[in-house]
């Protein structure tokens, strides 16, 4: 199969273009630059430039069977500082994108979506894909809206569709020294022994899955014989922030300076995603812990000294 990556440079993004290089798939990446953490790869097609650009997104779906939309302009803090530019960017330009595809007869769209920002604060805990949907960011809304519009060019124009809902990724190739992956930036912190900073008192918890497990689903998700589905992607668990900074400490061996501040409101507080549905239909299980995990996560770290 022909497979189109937006995104496909990014954290996710590279682990589902190693998974289906692996499956011996045709893999093209449109993404606006190279991989930050390792170099390009000899067998997979790279297109550079932004999914504004409809003209270059129109010639590089030509021909290609698959398309994964794993790209986002915004996280859910930056989305509320400027919400006109998070519908413009991610809303708007995913609605052409979905246009685009129907036009080329690409055959099946993944949208990689969000388990916690969708859902908002729930009532009931394990969240299932029939839980009420009430974000409390612009990026949930923005996420909520295009995963309708998907829905909408499914029903009108034929063409089939699976969405990824995923808790909160981690692992190597996770940028240790941006602001998104709470894992991965207090192992940055670690590295530069600088302080972590917590937003509340540390009893956040919130549902982890580690990068591989997460990247499989994708893939299953591509190739299911189910489509028009929504599936939650985690753990099945919820972990807090002080086990994460306990296990932390206990992975790295080093003391750790913690700081705690007034707690971010567009931050949802808890969450837990139940994914027996993906465990049926995709067959999806978490392979690995959250000490294993952060183990792999902290070597990949310290090879960035």
């Amino acid at each position: 199969m022909k497979y189109i990556i937006l995104g496909g440079n990014g954290f996710i993004g590279s682990y589902i273009v190693d998974i289906l290089i692996e499956k011996g798939h045709e893999v093209t990446i449109f993404d606006r630059g190279t991989e930050k953490f390792r170099d390009s790869l000899s067998n997979v097609n790279y297109v550079y430039g932004n999914i504004d650009d409809h003209t270059l997104i129109k010639e590089t779906f030509a021909e290609k069977d698959i398309l994964i939309h794993c790209v986002s302009t915004t996280v859910p803090f930056t989305s509320n500082n400027n919400i006109e530019f998070d519908i413009e960017s991610n809303l708007i330009n995913s609605v052409k994108i979905f246009r685009i595809a129907c036009e080329q007869n690409i055959k099946r769209i993944v949208y990689l979506s969000s388990g916690g920002a969708i859902y908002g604060e729930a009532e009931v805990i394990p969240i299932t894909e029939n839980s009420q949907t009430n974000p409390i960011s612009s990026y949930g809304i923005t996420k909520l809206a295009i995963e309708k519009y998907l829905a909408y060019f499914s029903s009108n124009y034929g063409i089939e569709y699976n969405i990824i809902r995923p808790s909160n990724p981690y692992g190597p190739r996770q940028n240790p020294f941006g602001n998104q992956g709470v894992i991965s930036v207090f192992l940055g912190k670690v590295l530069r022994n600088e302080s972590i900073e917590v937003w509340g008192d540390g009893e956040i918890s919130k549902d982890y899955v580690f990068i591989e497990d997460l990247a499989e689903s994708i893939y299953e998700a591509s190739i299911s014989e189910q489509t028009s589905q929504i599936f939650n992607i985690g753990s099945g668990t919820t972990i807090s922030l002080n086990k994460i900074i306990n296990t932390i400490k206990e992975v790295t061996e080093k003391d750790l300076l913690v700081n705690y501040y007034p707690t971010n409101k567009f931050d949802v507080q808890h969450f837990c995603l139940d994914i027996e549905k993906a465990e049926k239909i995709l067959n999806f299980k978490p392979k690995v812990n959250l000490k294993h995990g952060i183990s792999m996560t902290w070597e990949f770290v310290k090879s960035l000294k």
